[in-house]
Formats: C-alpha cells, structure tokens, sequence
C-alpha cells in the first residue's frame, strides 16, 4: 500500500469518526455534520482547495437530481395515507394474510417483493408508514419492523435483476441473455439473506429508539375505506415501477413498452399514487388537508437537504480517486475458484464502503472481475450468475453516512445517526457475509 492510499483510506476513517462523534457529544446537525467531514476529508486527501466547493455543490445536485422529487412525492404520500386513516386498513390487510404473530416476517417479506423491480429508496420512502400502525397493532417494535423492511427492500435490489446494479453486472459477464438465470440464482441466494437480517433485527430491532415518525392517532369512524381504495395508492406506483423494468427487458421498443415505461418512471409512479391518495380525503370533514402538504414538505426538506449532504460527502470521496488506488491491486491478480469469489465480494465491499452506491460498487467490480473470470475457472452462465451474487454481497457491505439509503431509513424510519451507525449498518455487513458465503456453497454445489 503506498502513501497516498493509506492517506485516504485514513482520511476516510477519521472523517466517518468524527461524522459519527460529533451530533453525539456536541449535538451538531446530521447536515453540517456530513458537510464538516466532507471538508475535513478533502483537507486529509489533499484535494486542492479550489475544487472542493463545485465537488460539494456538484455531489449535493447530482444527489437532489435523483431523489429530490421522489422524496417529496413519498412524504406526500405517506402523510395523506396516515391522515385519511388508509394506512389503518392497510396494516389490517397485512395482519390478516400473515397473522398478528409475524408481522417481521410480513414486512420483510413485502420488501424482498417490492425491491426487486423497485429501488430501495423508493420503496422504504413509500412503506415506511406501515409501520407505526403495525407497532401499534401488533407487539413487534418499530425498530424491529424498520430493520426488517430495509434489510428486505436492500437483499434483493443487489441481487435480483431488473434493479440496476445486478442488471449491470449481469451484462458485464455476457449474461444479458441469461436474465432468468440471473434472477432465479439471485432469488435463491436472497433466501438466506433475508432470514438473516429478520433474526438480526429481532434480536437488536427493540434496541433502537424511534425518534421523529410521529403516527397521529386518526378517527376512522365513517370513513373506512374498501381495502382496494386503500391499497391502489400505495400498491399501484410500484406496479407501474415493476412493470415497466419487466417490459424494458422484454421488448423496449414496443410502443406500449415505450408507453408503461413513463408511467413506470419514479417520480410519475408516485405522482399518480399521491393524485389517487387525494381521492380519499374526505373533503367535509377534513378541512385542514392542505396543512397534511405543507407538513409533508416541510419533513422532506430536511431529508432531502441531509440526503444532499451525504450526496456531497460521496462526491468528495469519489475525487479522491479511491476507485483508481484499488482497481490497480485487481489488475494482474490471479485467483480460483472461491478464492476468486471472496475478492470480489472483497473489492466491492471496499468500494461500496468508500464511495457509498450499491450500484457503482456493482458496475465497477464487475468490470475489473470480467477479464480476469475465465483464468479463475468461472465460464459457464450459473457461475457467472454466482458471481453476480458474491459481488451483490459486497455491494451491500456496508451502508453508512455517504450512503444515500442510509438516510432514507434514518430519516423515514425515525431513527437518530448514532443508532442507524449502530444497528443498521452492522446488520448489512451480517447481509453482505451471508451472501459471500451463500454464494460460496452454492458455487460449491453447483
């Protein structure tokens, strides 16, 4: 290792240290937190002072670019679906199909289904206020049910195609035309992944305390609502968002391909969902719907300008020229067989951690792996697809403070930094050696 990558991978350590440290002991803001430690690592790096504003602006943009939208679009959502008292026959729907003893296992069942054609933030942005009704339904805490929702929506985002990263990855090793693999390898491999994270979070969920996911008590009585009205607004976004990954794959040209594709992107997803929403505000009684907005916004604002800054930190990181330091240790490399395997769940764990998207860490390990996969013994299409998994691991490995889901599920799952740092993150690293090692059994087997 020479001197100018132990000078970022130490700059790297203090900078999340202290991002960690300081809203503890001096009570700083999560926002000038995140944007302290940006400086204090391009200072460590020696990034020159004259890029590091455009690197903070262009990272906080970039990051806005993608989200900002859907985060207000889901806060609005969220807020109307708890107001009008949906989210009510919702949580009672779900009950009613798993039982009210395993409302865990129901939460984190719907978001291994929802992730799969559905981004991770989008889809605990729009679940997330199922579960201050399931706590109060059921004896399983909200942290509990928070750990078990984004463990769910984050196993099979990294694994399971269409979702861009494994989409990706899949494409990279010659497999385009073997998506079906792909994807039943990946849904085998998410098994386990998903029972290890909803054991973690029964074990450590009650640990976390739930700060800022207020669920105001809602007055049902005259206006209960067929479970099809409650449902649509929630269930019809991620449909749309499903459907049109699927008929990309099938056949993107088709004009009606072309068209679910712009009802499946998702900020139009989640604008016909909230339009559906306004369709059950009862507008005698509810006079005071237009304050149910204002809140909304006034909540995603502060999201959206922590998940910014977070955007800035791993924008900063990213100048560092990380990606560059460690492709030249997997240049030349020459390893077998599982050996092969831990690498590369290795490289992408190191670059999921430093730069903090699943999907990048994705797209850039397979590139680096796919020359070098035949001299390891991996040629056939279901160690390929193997493969895909052990480098889907190290994609989950681990989500911290420049990540953006991290912010999602803290800020929508009402967790504080220091608890999200605690239990959150260590449980993706539990997700991440459980698919390292799924991934090495079933290479294995097979």
């Amino acid at each position: 290792m020479n001197v100018e990558t132990f000078r970022i991978l130490a700059g790297l350590l203090i900078s999340i240290l202290c991002m960690a440290l300081w809203p503890r002991y001096i009570r700083l803001n999560a926002f000038f937190s995140l944007l302290f430690s940006s400086f204090l690592f391009a200072f460590i790096v020696g990034i020159p002072v004259s890029d590091i504003i455009p690197i903070l602006q262009n990272g906080f943009g970039q990051m806005l670019q993608q989200i900002g939208i859907i985060v207000a679009l889901g806060a609005v959502l969220g807020m109307v679906l708890e107001k009008t008292g949906a989210m009510e026959v919702i949580s009672t729907g779900i009950l009613k199909v798993f039982g009210d003893r395993r409302p865990v296992l129901a939460i984190a069942t719907i978001g291994a289904l929802v992730g799969i054609p559905v981004f991770c933030d989008s889809g605990f942005i729009i679940l997330s206020r199922l579960i201050p009704a399931l706590a109060l339904k059921t004896s399983a805490s909200a942290g509990t049910l928070v750990l078990a929702l984004s463990s769910g929506l984050y196993t099979t985002h990294v694994m399971v195609p269409p979702t861009p990263g494994p989409l990706a990855a899949a494409a990279t090793f010659g497999l385009g035309d073997q998506l079906g693999l792909v994807i039943g390898v990946g849904l085998a491999a998410s098994i386990p992944v998903v029972l290890a994270s909803y054991f973690y979070a029964l074990k450590t969920g009650s640990r976390m305390q739930i700060v800022n996911q207020a669920h105001h008590s809602v007055d049902t009585d005259g206006k209960r609502f067929h479970w099809v009205q409650a449902f649509l607004p929630l269930t019809l976004p991620i449909a749309l968002i499903g459907a049109a990954s699927v008929g990309n794959l099938i056949s993107p040209t088709h004009p009606a391909v072309i068209g679910l594709s712009i009802l499946g992107l998702p900020i139009v997803a989640l604008l016909i969902g909230v339009t559906l929403s306004l369709l059950l505000i009862d507008r005698q009684k509810d006079k005071d719907w237009p304050d149910w907005i204002s809140e909304a916004l006034k909540d995603a604002g502060i999201i959206i300008l922590i998940t910014g800054a977070g955007g800035a930190f791993g924008a900063m990181i990213k100048a560092s020229g990380i990606a560059g330091h460690i492709s030249s240790y997997a240049t030349g490399s020459h390893l077998e067989g599982t050996f092969f395997l831990i690498f590369a769940w290795l490289l992408a764990a190191i670059l999921k951690t430093a730069q903090g998207s699943s999907t990048s860490s994705m797209i850039i390990t397979s590139s680096l792996m796919a020359p070098l996969a035949s001299s390891a013994g991996l040629v056939t299409p279901v160690e390929l697809s193997i493969l895909v998994v052990a480098i889907g691991g190290g994609a989950f490995t681990v989500s911290h403070a420049n990540d953006s889901y991290f912010w999602v599920v803290s800020q929508f799952g009402g967790v504080g930094s220091r608890d999200a740092l605690q239990i959150f993150t260590p449980m993706t690293l539990i997700q991440g050696i459980t698919a390292l090692v799924t991934s090495i059994i079933l290479f294995l087997l097979l």
